[in-house]
């Protein structure tokens, strides 16, 4: 099982944390949802094993228990962040957190993957929650990470080919993965404006050329950056394209 113990000790800039670790559960997502009515901000929802883990268009998939991280953090975003800003973060949060624990150089595929040799190793995904009785925002910010290999997967089953950071014998290093990422993160949003300048020196695909979808009619055109805002900026013939949501794909 997850060393709960470890996360809760190593984590920082969470006051207050609770974690709460399953052995299997539906989705770490669906839960954190549940434990809203209940539950004080922040928490932390675990589980070794997924059976119908949420994907940004709505998709479900399961987890294997062991062969990955899976975790949803419920929070409520500083006041002085914009929401746009969340998933951004997250994904410099995690890949600094994979760089210091396991010596991994990944890069980050606008809008919420992260990329190692060409193949997804893990996904982001940040749900805005209304407050029932008009009070303050809630998120809910789930990260999924590939570590150990699942052979029963088709490298290609995906948009993009899946790819694992450990082997099969790698020591577990799930714990102090999640305390690194969730300090991070904690540090990444009390300080906006670094996010971005962050976010463009590991984004993946820069000067690329890709096709962008869910974002109005299919466009195609070059990476050339990504606004303050975490919008993807596409040169295309024309002109600049700005885009705040949507799926690429490299041509």
């Amino acid at each position: 099982m997850l060393d709960v113990a470890l996360i809760q000790d190593r984590t920082s800039g969470w006051p207050g944390l609770t974690i709460q670790a399953a052995a299997t559960r539906d989705s770490t997502q669906l839960a954190a949802t549940r434990e809203l009515a209940t539950t004080a901000l922040p928490f932390v929802v675990l589980a070794e094993a997924q059976t119908a883990g949420i994907g940004r268009t709505g998709h479900t998939f399961s987890s294997p228990a062991a062969a990955g991280l899976y975790l949803s953090l419920a929070f409520a975003p500083p006041a002085a962040l914009p929401l746009a800003l969340v998933t951004p973060a997250a994904g410099v949060a995690l890949q600094e957190a994979i760089a210091a624990e396991l010596d991994v150089t990944t890069q980050i595929k606008w809008v919420n993957d992260l990329l190692w040799h060409e193949r997804k190793v893990a996904g982001i995904l940040a749900t805005a929650v209304p407050s029932p009785t008009g009070g303050a925002l809630r998120v809910i910010l789930g990260v999924g990470v590939n570590l150990r290999p699942r052979p029963a997967v088709p490298l290609a089953a995906m948009a993009l080919p899946i790819g694992w950071l450990q082997d099969a014998k790698a020591p577990d290093c799930r714990a102090s993965l999640a305390a690194a990422f969730l300090s991070r993160l904690a540090a990444r949003l009390a300080a906006p404006a670094g996010i971005m300048p962050a976010y463009r020196q590991h984004a993946a695909w820069l000067g690329a050329t890709v096709t962008l979808t869910g974002a109005g009619p299919v466009q195609t055109g070059t990476i050339a950056g990504f606004a303050n805002d975490g919008s993807l900026q596409l040169a295309t013939t024309k002109g600049l394209v700005t885009a705040a949501t949507g799926s690429i794909r490299r041509r």
